[in-house]
């Protein structure tokens, strides 16, 4: 069973009151992505701000290009396939002949 918020903060043995200490804890679990608990003292304008913030900081793109598969790029898969095709071709060639 897990800890209730209070549980945890009487164990952390911080200096905070409670208000605040949850307060840290609720940003803390915004910026690692979590999700904030219903009775979060933060509010989800806030969340969503942070985390648009934070994406933006990053580097995150969410609209990039499909120009790779499996992490290599498509025109470097194409040219690998055309030498294989080729180098198939004339051994086939080289052998009829």
């Amino acid at each position: 069973m897990e800890k209730s918020y209070n549980q945890k903060w009487k164990e952390s043995g911080t200096t905070l009151t409670y208000k605040e200490w949850r307060k840290r804890e609720d940003e803390k679990m915004a910026s690692f992505g979590g999700v904030s608990p219903k009775n979060s003292l933060t509010s989800d304008k806030s969340f969503l701000e942070t985390k648009q913030k934070m994406s933006e900081e990053g580097g995150y793109k969410t609209d990039t290009p499909n120009k790779t598969t499996f992490g290599i790029k498509n025109y470097i898969l194409v040219l690998g396939g055309l030498i294989i095709v080729s180098a198939i071709a004339y051994k086939i060639y080289k052998k009829n002949k």
